[in-house]
């Protein structure tokens, strides 16, 4: 049976080149990064920035981002936090402002096969600012952020796969901006 091996995933700098036969192109991962990742409010790129602003909040040591793991990101204490986020202002034409929701579905965890949620703590990040001419997700002022245990929204929420703004408020999350939640001790 074929059996392979995680690999070890070393941080690109951004001038790595892409090369064929031993030459080396005209183009390099930051072309590639610039080209995909462009795009800071559609929901995909955002939920990945978010995942990276809570990273450099919370001082987590991690190296690189693992895609399809059963939480998003571990503390330098051992917890495991579970991100999503959402924004009322998206990158195609809109009416109104999005309803605020986030995923909390229970998932499939891949060491036991059991349905839960493999988080400690959930945090849901609001990209809150409603003016489309200034919208920056860099400007870090421009986001709000809910905390809350996992076991809280497990036991009150149970199988529920989604959870809205005023819904999350009723849990009495700890709500931060980018400063206090850097303050956090999780």
């Amino acid at each position: 049976m074929l059996e392979l091996n995680e690999i070890e995933v070393i941080p690109k700098q951004g001038h790595e080149v892409f090369y064929l036969d031993n030459q080396e192109k005209d183009f390099s991962i930051k072309d590639f990064w610039s080209w995909a990742q462009s795009n800071l409010i559609e929901n995909r790129t955002r939920g990945i920035l978010a995942e990276f602003i809570i990273k450099k909040a919370l001082n987590i040591n991690s190296k690189t981002r693992i895609e399809w793991d059963d939480f998003d990101l571990i503390t330098n204490k051992g917890n495991k936090i579970e991100v999503k986020s959402a924004a009322y202002i998206q990158s195609w034409k809109q009416h109104k402002f999005s309803n605020i929701s986030f995923d909390i579905q229970q998932k499939k965890d891949r060491s036991n096969g059991k349905i839960n949620r493999q988080s400690d703590y959930y945090i849901f990040c609001l990209l809150h600012h409603k003016i489309q001419e200034t919208l920056n997700p860099l400007d870090l002022r421009q986001w709000i952020f809910y905390v809350l245990e996992t076991k809280i929204i497990s036991e009150i929420k149970g199988e529920q796969k989604r959870i809205g703004l005023n819904p999350l408020l009723k849990l009495n999350p700890l709500i931060c901006d980018f400063k206090q939640l850097t303050t956090l001790n999780l």
